[in-house]
């Protein structure tokens, strides 16, 4: 199939739903609030997506087929190479600091390299940009996926092929509370660190009200360590 454009914008994603789950930022008690997190970078990531004026690609890693997950990511890149596209540039869903100006760099960088790469802080990539010349699917289904030395191993793995690779900056991903912490230290106040400033503050209101009412429930004079019934209905 012919495309006018010889760029396409993959969006490799793990569903809100599904992260929520894996990596409780706010601890197994405040699914929702990990949920309402994971959504919120969906959205900014759609917007990402249509401001980078690429032809896009939703691709969820829970509806791909195969057995690890770099099988399935391998998968998913050659699909799009088979649909004609020359370059394929990559992103997750769950980058707070990524703009279309990423995106729109690496495409940029095509004219020089032939893979480009967005380092995370945690040792994985925000962002991989192939070219189809080259790409082999195996051996790129056999990197070190989810660890902390997948940017070494995409590094070398490109140039063993002999690609010149380019480099962009470093960002943060989100894997845990630490990493929203750093994110929200280093970043400017934006609409969404507002946003996550105000989900802190709604979760350590309630941790205190639930703190508060244990107090009063189970320590007070009047009840000592006994709730009501309706508490324990």
């Amino acid at each position: 199939m012919q495309h006018s454009s010889k760029t396409a914008l993959m969006v490799y994603a793990i569903c809100p739903k599904i992260q929520a789950g894996k990596k409780a930022v706010f601890g197994k008690a405040h699914f929702r609030k990990s949920l309402e997190l994971f959504a919120r970078l969906q959205e900014n990531t759609e917007e990402i997506a249509a401001q980078s004026g690429l032809p896009t690609f939703w691709i969820f890693d829970h509806e791909q087929e195969g057995k690890t997950f770099g099988e399935r990511y391998a998968k998913a890149f050659d699909s799009l190479f088979k649909e004609g596209f020359d370059q394929v540039i990559s992103i997750g869903n769950d980058i707070p600091g990524l703009d279309s100006s990423h995106i729109l760099r690496a495409k940029e960088e095509f004219l020089n390299s032939e893979t480009i790469l967005g380092p995370a802080e945690d040792g994985g990539n925000y962002l991989i940009a192939l070219s189809r010349k080259g790409f082999d699917k195996n051996s790129f289904a056999d990197l070190p996926w989810n660890s902390d030395s997948l940017h070494h191993a995409l590094k070398s793995w490109s140039c063993a092929k002999n690609d010149h690779v380019s480099q962009l900056e470093y960002l943060i991903d989100i894997d845990d509370f630490d990493s929203l912490a750093r994110f929200k230290e280093y970043s400017e106040s934006t609409d969404f660190t507002q946003f996550i400033l105000q989900l802190i503050r709604s979760i350590l209101a309630y941790s205190q009200a639930k703190k508060t009412f244990f107090k009063e429930v189970f320590i007070s004079k009047d009840n000592p360590l006994r709730a009501p019934p309706a508490f324990l209905s």
